[in-house]
């Protein structure tokens, strides 16, 4: 008997050991996304991942190479065993969008952050970053700071390289705090993709935090542009930094200073704004007379969330801002 010719080639594919239509490659163009692609030849995003050993929250580059599956192959799966490609690696489940969430870091360093909250929270929304005082617990820290900054954006609490009791210290190494702050920036991005911004945001320092964010903060004016700094001092630049304050001048539009009247510190933070007033940087100073070398966010709130406030504010032609209380001295270009 002779069989028609479809009928054969139908027979001979369910044969064992008869393979199907060999997988064809894909050369991504500028500006593709795997929706179109998979669109394009006729096969699940989902298949294209499995072939590939990617995520579909993977951010394709031009002139990466995709293996795309003939549309037999549901799932992928057996181009990926033919090629002898990995799974893609399961996504974490995304914790609620209120909870307190971590980031893992180049070099086994860690950072702690919350979503934004309010209106235009799924939009782009800027970011504060929060550098602890040595001995410092970033998680808590985090927990602490998120009532008076999360309506602003995100909150990002990087944690320091080593241990000091504890807690957690910068070592009196600012380019790792440099360091791990860029990675928590670019690890956010990663995540969240455009809701992230990148520029134009807010360092928070606190003792040795504010060593570390005065540093960081000369040194990448652009992606941070406004500064809260609690107990600045002088040693904390020196030279260098000024030299870098003397570039950076240009792009940083706000500065903050709070400093207890008691802090010892007190006549460096009053130094550093004669420094920032003469590079032309708007500054405002805040010296409670009730407070030292401590950070209150439990039993002033007001205080940062009022310096926070002015520093995203939208009135940065404004000559001269008035104190917010009597304990206060403002000093702005």
């Amino acid at each position: 008997m002779r069989w028609p010719l479809a009928l054969l080639v139908c027979a001979l594919a369910a044969l064992p050991g008869i393979a199907s239509a060999d997988p064809q490659v894909h050369t991504v163009a500028d500006g593709q996304a795997l929706g179109k692609i998979a669109k394009r030849y006729n096969v699940s995003i989902e298949a294209i991942c499995n072939a590939n050993g990617i995520t579909r929250r993977e951010k394709l580059r031009p002139g990466q190479k995709l293996l795309i599956p003939d549309p037999e192959d549901k799932d992928g799966s057996r181009a990926a065993e033919e090629q002898n490609v990995s799974a893609p690696v399961a996504q974490e489940t995304p914790k609620p969008s209120g909870a307190l969430q971590e980031l893992d870091l180049p070099g086994s360093q860690r950072a702690f952050y919350y979503e934004p909250t309010g209106a235009g929270r799924l939009g782009m929304r800027p970011i504060l970053v929060y550098l602890h005082a040595r001995g410092g617990h970033p998680e808590e820290d985090c927990k602490r700071w998120a009532s008076v900054a999360r309506n602003l954006g995100w909150l990002v609490c990087p944690s320091g390289p080593a241990a000091y009791g504890n807690g957690r210290a910068w070592d009196n190494n600012w380019p790792s705090a440099h360091q791990v702050t860029m990675a928590a920036i670019q690890a956010l991005r990663s995540r969240y993709g455009r809701r992230v911004q990148l520029w134009g945001n807010t360092l928070v320092g606190f003792s040795e935090g504010a060593y570390a964010a005065m540093n960081v903060g000369v040194r990448e004016p652009r992606t941070f542009n406004r500064w809260l700094i609690l107990a600045a001092n002088t040693r904390y630049w020196g030279g260098p930094g000024l030299e870098a304050l003397d570039t950076a001048r240009e792009r940083v539009r706000r500065v903050y200073l709070i400093t207890g009247e008691h802090d010892e510190v007190v006549d460096g933070t009053r130094q550093v704004e004669a420094w920032l007033r003469k590079a032309h940087v708007t500054t405002r100073i805040s010296i409670p007379k009730d407070m030292g070398h401590e950070l209150l966010l439990d039993r002033k709130p007001f205080l940062y969330s009022q310096a926070l406030r002015w520093l995203n504010g939208a009135d940065l032609n404004k000559k001269r801002s008035e104190p917010a209380d009597d304990s206060e001295k403002t000093a702005s270009r």
